[in-house]
């Protein structure tokens, strides 16, 4: 019996060993890949420099990402508008006494929920609205006509005004300019810059944000804002960078739907090029680093301190996936890696343990990063020691 599971052992050791590899990697790599936990995960690893595959194992196999797929909203607005783009939304008064118009561009970062707007300083809705009861202190009730804003916005604003005010909304019809109905502006909000809402979306993996940003791009590029449109964009972006999408479908740009398909080796070749397009750097910039920021603060620490700070990643995590996918330093290389467990259980527990065997993981392969030593360029000229010394009264 003892020679039996001796030989399965050695069977399971060496259906891990690297598909492609140019590294050799340390053993206890496979040991963490194999745990029980990660259950056949989509793995590659990359030479970030060389790109070479270092290992894989079913990394063309199509998989539930989880929010790992928020790489893919983030490179596509990137790509698609300035870093430095803002989004302004505003409350005109009309002819009309008791009509307004709330008129956007479409503002990612508006929103009606009073929790995110004290938590982080995001403009406010009915702030908006109640703007426009202020401006006539007669009006009881008032009719808000809206363009360029969400609707899930006017929903919740209607939610958060309670029966403190009456207003009826009304989208504007397609076939009426805005220009033709506004006369003076009574307030407007600006959003900070898109590279702040990326930063913010990716280091605290946020679903609603990600979403918008991915149908922001969506219709700036001219596409239909449905499930279909998303994917044609997203298709369209991704392979003019030279991504590999074959297969890859979205049910959305955020990651929650188990529905999502994608393949570890699009994500690799997208982490290349997050790293080295300058349009995309601020993605590379808003991950989250292991033990230190975002959604990765709490890892490493207990599971491999060697790599605080050497992780620069994106997380993901829904009922029956855990993901990471980023960089890790290793010396003076740094490594690509997407890690697509679908398989796991749905328990907190087992999750908790796959993200310890993909930590451990990556904890074997990450070495500080060695900075060359500064060197100080011979002078010919001799210099007298008087004039070295410092005479400097202040």
């Amino acid at each position: 019996m003892k020679k039996l599971s001796a030989f399965i052992a050695i069977l399971l050791f060496i259906n891990i060993q690297p598909v492609h590899a140019v590294d050799a990697l340390p053993q206890p790599f496979f040991k963490y890949l194999g745990s029980k936990y990660l259950a056949d995960p989509g793995i590659i690893l990359l030479d970030g420099t060389t790109k070479e595959i270092v290992y894989e194992s079913g990394a063309e196999v199509l998989r539930a990402p989880a929010s790992v797929l928020k790489l893919t909203s983030a490179a596509a607005v990137a790509m698609t508008l300035d870093a430095s783009t803002t989004f302004k939304t505003a409350i005109y008064k009309t002819e009309k006494r008791g009509v307004f118009v709330i008129w956007g561009e479409n503002d990612p970062w508006i929103t009606s929920n009073a929790k995110y707007r004290d938590a982080n300083k995001r403009a406010y809705m009915p702030t908006l609205i109640k703007a426009a009861f202020a401006s006539d202190k007669k009006l009881k009730k008032i009719t808000l006509i809206y363009k360029g804003v969400n609707n899930s916005d006017i929903y919740y604003a209607k939610k958060a005004l309670k029966r403190r005010a009456s207003v009826a909304y009304k989208p504007l019809s397609k076939d009426i300019e805005v220009e033709s109905l506004i006369t003076e502006k009574i307030t407007e909000v600006e959003s900070p810059p898109l590279s702040k809402m990326i930063k913010f979306a990716l280091l605290y993996s946020d679903n609603v944000l990600t979403q918008r940003l991915a149908m922001l791009a969506t219709g700036r590029n001219g596409y239909s804002l449905n499930k279909t449109g998303l994917n044609e964009m997203m298709h369209e972006k991704l392979s003019s960078l030279g991504v590999d999408v074959t297969g890859m479908h979205l049910d959305d740009g955020s990651g929650l739907s188990g529905g999502n398909r994608i393949s570890a080796v699009t994500v690799s070749q997208l982490l290349l090029k997050i790293r080295s397009e300058p349009k995309l750097k601020v993605v590379y910039d808003a991950l989250p680093v292991g033990g230190e920021s975002g959604t990765l603060i709490g890892r490493y620490h207990s599971t491999a301190p060697q790599a605080v700070g050497l992780v620069k990643a994106k997380t993901g995590s829904t009922r029956h996936t855990v993901s990471l996918a980023g960089f890790a330093t290793s010396g003076e290389k740094e490594y690509v890696f997407v890690v697509i467990a679908d398989h796991v259980g749905r328990t907190k527990r087992i999750q908790n343990a796959a993200r310890s065997a993909i930590d451990r993981m990556l904890g074997t392969i990450t070495k500080p990063a060695i900075v060359a030593p500064s060197t100080v360029e011979n002078n010919p000229i001799a210099v007298s020691p008087q004039l070295l010394t410092d005479t400097s009264k202040s």
